[in-house]
């Protein structure tokens, strides 16, 4: 007995090694891939500087007051852009976006109502020149005004806000000063006519009165041909 166990103390030791070195050691875990990060979103500077470019555009023509609501709407999306810009580029994208659909529509409906009351004006105008006969009385002048206002309809008909709104203004102005330059042609024309009449009475009452002195000296009158 004393022999068996030491060489079953032996066979033990001897399996429990052959099973350690067998068995791997445990592998730590893998350390987890970085996710990437989430690309931050641009500065909508176009979008800004071409919704401040038509803001501009319409304040210079005062189109606001044609489309009250769309304007309105308009100056709101475009500060809320400005207030996100830097800090939540992606909302400030679209409110400008926004802006910029508003303040299109703006000038689209308000340009053309713009336009129509420049031409009612040049119209009231040249209607004051065509009174008078202007094409006729300041004939150079009236073609020239009458030149720039058929360009300012060509122009608006082609949604020209700019040249054709500078234009109707111009043809209104050239209008009116065909058709002071024609009033005062004529009422330089009737006060000739007048003082023509006036001397030609005169000049009547002159010969009358000459008569008149020649039958009360008992001469026969100028007039009887004696």
């Amino acid at each position: 007995m004393r022999k068996i166990v030491p060489w079953a103390a032996l066979l033990a030791a001897l399996l429990l090694a052959v099973s350690c070195a067998s068995t791997p050691p445990a592998k730590p875990p893998a350390p987890e891939a970085p996710q990437p990060e989430k690309p931050a979103v641009a500065a909508p500077d176009a979008e800004l500087a071409q919704a401040q470019s038509l803001q501009q555009k319409a304040d210079k023509y005062g189109l606001g007051e044609f489309d009250a609501e769309d304007y309105s709407a308009a100056t709101k999306d475009l500060k809320a852009g400005q207030d996100a810009y830097g800090k939540d580029n992606g909302a400030a994208k679209e409110s400008l976006t926004k802006a910029i659909d508003e303040f299109n529509s703006v000038i689209t409906k308000g340009g053309a109502l713009y336009l129509a009351k420049l031409q009612e004006q040049a119209d009231a105008s040249k209607q004051a020149a065509d009174d008078l006969k202007a094409s006729v009385a300041v004939k150079d002048q009236y073609a020239e005004a009458n030149d720039i206002y058929q360009r300012a309809l060509k122009e608006k008909d082609a949604g020209d806000l700019e040249n054709a709104s500078a234009d109707f203004m111009k043809a209104r102005d050239a209008f009116d000063a065909v058709t002071a330059v024609a009033q005062q042609k004529k009422d330089d024309a009737e006060k000739a006519l007048a003082s023509t009449e006036q001397s030609k009475m005169a000049s009547e009452q002159k010969a009358a009165d000459a008569d008149k002195a020649l039958t009360d000296e008992g001469f026969a009158p100028a007039t009887s041909g004696q």
